[in-house]
């Protein structure tokens, strides 16, 4: 019995996704002897690391261009002493530099080669990049038990500009012999293995998934979908292996609701066209299933069985020792033009005017080539407000919330909103825009804070929110008895999310499938 979980993102920001990979591999580790997090595109040190620090063993990580060798793990075991001095014979090195993670071989002062270090372990290589001339001309990737691939270079030219043009990618076994060779041409790649063998990256994709062998006592998690190039392999080769889609984000818009989507979350496509498929799809929220079951109704899809399984939950509330910072505001959240952040600085700066104490913390990652975060910021420094607006930059803030008295969001949608469901279990009031759906789940109005009338034309016209909102920081400040009992209140809505249901939800779904959905009647 294993479960595959399709796939780890490489290349991107991480987002609730990724989050919500991590906290469930924290669930599945408790009850599943086996399960594999697949990596379809080729992973950096940098993907397998983070992927590690949200709960994912590296154990438990399959890179699937390294199974086709017979040295697929990922976990590093190269010490960096071995290898300097086996460079140093080798590269007849006469000057070693050296820097915080990285040492520069030099042989009668022209660099060589360079050794960089794993940033989570000094004592271990990462990789080994080999010049000729000054030029790049080869780089190592180190995992298992040595070079597990390695990047050829040539020289080329664009325009003026000289830059070294990947030509060829190797792969190895343990022993060093060459399994299979990448070739790229343009956005092209060709797959050639010893035996004469030459496979697209479709159809490499496709050999992955039939050598899985995968079984009916197997379970295959669908975290990313649409047309991805593991979607039609996993239908063609599953066998009778169970097949669940998890539906992070939203999955049906209004027309202007999201600007990246127009009614359907490509994402999904291939989940709702083909759900006679699919054995059971999970959603965060009641709202969210019931809008699924409608939407598949309407466009004359089949309803598989749907199970609510909030994607994250709470380990433990978390109280505030001593008392928060009076008159304080956070946000935590990616700084995306979705989370609509420019209209919780706006309030904060018009709420700011008439009571001076207020403060707004943003945390996230401020990624200064980010044009989105240059635009916000730019609000900030124009209206002088740096002295009570400050961004936090992406930091952990596990106990970061329970040192503040309310939480702020603007997100137009948020599927669940775990950092929403975080601030509840620290005791923040809330303030949130009256979107689906986990805003609705974790505000409730008046009790533990304010939800905001939200109107899709605030989208172009958003004077009339961002005063509302304004008027709403100003007022759960004025009563400090009741945000006291909006704290309090938070608290007791937080008991309602702590994890020991959620993982027992896990297992009845994955261990004991006939009891969860084979028989129920919305797959029939």
């Amino acid at each position: 019995m294993a479960v595959y979980v399709f796939n780890l993102l490489v290349g991107y920001e991480f987002s609730g996704v990724e989050h919500a990979q991590g906290y469930r591999a924290m669930i599945l580790k408790k009850f599943m002897p086996s399960v594999k997090y697949i990596f379809t595109e080729l992973p950096g040190r940098r993907e397998i690391n983070s992927f590690s620090k949200l709960g994912i063993d590296i154990e438990q990580m399959l890179s699937m261009h390294q199974s086709f060798t017979d040295n697929c793990t990922l976990c590093l075991s190269v010490k960096v002493n071995d290898k300097l001095e086996e460079l140093k014979k080798w590269l007849h090195v006469t000057d070693i530099h050296y820097g915080k993670n990285s040492m520069e071989l030099f042989k009668d002062n022209e660099r060589v080669a360079s050794i960089l270090l794993d940033g989570d372990n000094f004592e271990y290589v990462s990789m080994i990049y080999y010049f000729s001339r000054g030029r790049l001309i080869r780089t190592e990737f180190y995992a298992g038990e040595g070079v597990c691939y390695a990047d050829n270079y040539m020289t080329e030219k664009s325009g003026k500009e000289i830059y070294a043009k990947l030509v060829r990618r190797s792969f190895y076994n343990k022993n060093g012999t060459v399994v299979f060779d990448q070739i790229f041409e343009g956005k092209m790649e060709w797959n050639i293995f010893q035996d004469g063998k030459i496979l697209t990256k479709p159809q490499m994709v496709a050999e992955f998934v039939r050598r899985l062998n995968l079984s009916e006592s197997d379970t295959i998690l669908l975290d990313r979908g649409a047309q991805l190039d593991f979607i039609q392999p996993l239908f063609k080769y599953k066998n009778k292996a169970r097949l669940i889609q998890i539906l992070h984000t939203g999955h049906y818009f209004e027309k202007g609701e999201d600007p990246h989507y127009l009614y359907l979350n490509w994402e999904y496509y291939y989940a709702f066209k083909y759900s006679r498929q699919i054995h059971a799809i999970v959603v965060s929220t009641q709202e969210q299933k019931e809008g699924l079951v409608k939407i598949l109704r309407e466009y004359g899809f089949h309803v598989p069985y749907i199970v609510v399984i909030p994607v994250g939950g709470l380990a433990q509330v978390r109280f505030s020792e001593g008392s928060r910072k009076s008159y304080s505001l956070l946000s935590v959240s990616r700084i995306d033009r979705r989370k609509k952040l420019e209209w919780m600085i706006w309030s904060v700066i018009k709420a700011h005017q008439k009571n001076s104490k207020i403060s707004f913390d943003i945390y996230g990652n401020n990624n200064e080539n980010n044009r989105y975060f240059q635009e916000i910021k730019k609000i900030v420094i124009e209206n002088q407000a740096q002295s009570y607006i400050r961004f936090k930059g992406y930091v952990d803030v596990t106990d970061v919330y329970k040192k503040y008295e309310v939480y702020i969001s603007t997100s137009t949608w948020e599927t669940y909103g775990l950092s929403v469901m975080e601030a509840v279990g620290s005791g923040n009031a809330l303030i949130g825009l009256d979107v689906k759906y986990g805003n609705r789940l974790f505000i409730h109005p008046d009790e533990n804070g304010y939800l905001i009338p939200f109107d899709l034309r605030y989208i172009e016209d958003d004077k009339k929110l961002i005063d509302e909102m304004a008027n709403r920081i100003l007022d759960i400040f004025s009563d400090r008895d009741r945000l006291e009992r909006f704290h309090q209140r938070s608290y007791e809505i937080a008991n309602q999310f702590l994890s020991d249901e959620i993982e027992n939800k896990w297992k009845n779904l994955l261990l004991y499938p006939e009891k969860a959905y084979w028989n129920d009647v919305e797959g029939k």
